[in-house]
């Protein structure tokens, strides 16, 4: 039974019963405690730090095993599709132009007329010669009497007889000249470019016409070659030759390699000829060149996509080690399609890391999916 406390008189005489109150309610209400005690326990366990969850750091790859092959690597160039018998035509002596009887385009046969040079001035110049021819002929006949009658010298004779000789070489010579007043076509071909036009001046050995034959036989493709890619050729070898006009692949040998460079370019000229040329083909046209060297290398075949951070020659690669990756730097000898192909770095049968090497560093863990 509760007992209250004794009685405590305020101010104005009027006893106080909180504090005996407030312990009548606890004790009346022990469901507090429970309350109190949860929130307690509720409070403690907000207080209390969470684990780190843990996670998996192995990282999903596939692989893929390098192959070993003995391959040439192809030497890629471009040139442009020219004839073997080509000509710049020229007269041999200068002169003015008097006529020009082709324009360029023009189909030319072999032996045709195509330009002349006016012979005002060589046909006088034969006529001299044809006159100093005569004029030696009469002195040689008149000493050769007056030897026979002992009034002129052996060393007389002699002399005419040499003037003589020396007067009909300057008539060969001035017909000679006269003769290549005419320029005749070398080939069957067309005319690629007029250089001159008539009623020009021009010097001996001044190009006026480039003629280029079109016999199917005589098509070769002029490319160039640095010196580390003709050093590999030797002649003869296979080609590709690709013509953005037409869609097939043509085939070739390489028929001759220049043994000095260009003084401009700095390039090693190569002709390509054609084994089975289409009828229609034109001087001009680009072409792209694939020389396949007789010399082959032993390489290691891997998919592109396996390298990473390439930069010239070489990148690098991840490869599976048990169950770490390694990241090794190999050196490309050249690509083609899907495929790279390696000098060094890694060897033959190598776990070739494909697909997920972009996740990797150095000492990976790895785990191999199909």
């Amino acid at each position: 039974m509760f007992k209250p406390a004794p009685q405590s008189w305020n101010g104005h005489g009027q006893a106080t019963y909180s504090q005996t109150k407030y312990v009548m309610k606890a004790t009346t209400h022990p469901i507090l405690y429970a309350y109190v005690l949860a929130a307690a326990l509720l409070t403690a366990a907000c207080k209390e730090e969470k684990k780190p969850e843990q996670t998996d750091e192995t990282i999903p790859v596939k692989i893929i095993s390098s192959a070993s092959l003995t391959q040439a690597q192809a030497v890629e160039t471009s040139g442009l599709l020219g004839s073997e018998n080509e000509a710049r035509l020229s007269f041999k002596i200068g002169g003015i132009i008097r006529e020009i009887f082709v324009k360029e385009g023009d189909k030319v046969r072999k032996g045709q007329l195509l330009a002349t040079l006016n012979t005002t001035e060589i046909a006088a110049q034969m006529g001299q010669a044809e006159e100093n021819f005569l004029k030696a002929q009469r002195d040689a006949r008149r000493v050769q009497n007056l030897y026979r009658d002992s009034v002129a010298t052996k060393e007389q004779l002699e002399n005419t007889q040499t003037a003589l000789v020396l007067a009909e070489k300057q008539v060969d010579i001035v017909k000679f000249n006269l003769s290549q007043t005419k320029i005749f076509s070398t080939a069957d071909g067309v005319v690629m470019q007029k250089l001159q036009n008539a009623g020009e001046q021009v010097q001996g050995g001044t190009p006026i016409l480039h003629i280029s034959s079109t016999s199917s036989r005589d098509w070769v493709v002029k490319c160039g070659l640095t010196d580390k890619d003709w050093a590999r050729l030797k002649g003869g070898e296979k080609a590709e030759i690709h013509f953005d006009a037409y869609p097939q692949t043509f085939t070739g040998n390489v028929k001759t390699l220049a043994q000095v460079s260009d003084p401009v370019s700095g390039l090693y000229q190569a002709e390509i000829t054609l084994d089975k040329p289409v009828a229609k083909l034109a001087s001009g046209l680009f072409a792209k060149v694939h020389i396949y060297p007789k010399e082959k290398t032993s390489m290691v075949s891997i998919p592109v996509d396996a390298l990473i951070e390439g930069e010239n020659d070489s990148a690098f690669v991840f490869v599976a080690d048990g169950n770490r990756a390694q990241k090794k730097r190999v050196r490309i000898a050249f690509l083609d399609g899907d495929k790279a192909f390696i000098l060094a770095g890694i060897d033959a049968g190598a776990r070739v890391i494909r697909e997920g090497s972009a996740y990797l560093a150095e000492g990976s863990v790895i785990k191999v999916v199909q």
